[in-house]
């Protein structure tokens, strides 16, 4: 489980992550990303244990391509602090 500050600023920084990046595996991610619900209130979020390593390795992939550069900052903060509670998960 994931906590988000702010739902929507993460999904919307995933979905331009998984537009980026190649698309052969990441249709569960973007399925996934779609029930992030789409509100401004603090909230949880269940990430499949088996799919902890795919948001990872996307967002490390997405740091990687020069539309990361260009991303606002709230999304790059978003996108950090995620990957944060993820690595704390596998630890």
């Amino acid at each position: 489980m994931v906590y988000f500050k702010d739902p929507v600023c993460v999904k919307e920084a995933l979905l331009v992550a998984l537009e980026v990046l190649p698309e052969n595996k990441n249709n569960q991610l973007k399925e996934l990303v779609a029930f992030i619900p789409s509100t401004v209130e603090r909230t949880h979020f269940e990430i499949p244990i088996g799919m902890i390593d795919d948001f990872k390795s996307c967002i490390i992939e997405f740091k990687k391509t020069k539309t990361y550069l260009w991303l606002r900052e709230d999304f790059k903060n978003a996108l950090y602090d995620m990957e944060i509670q993820l690595n704390k998960k596998i630890s």
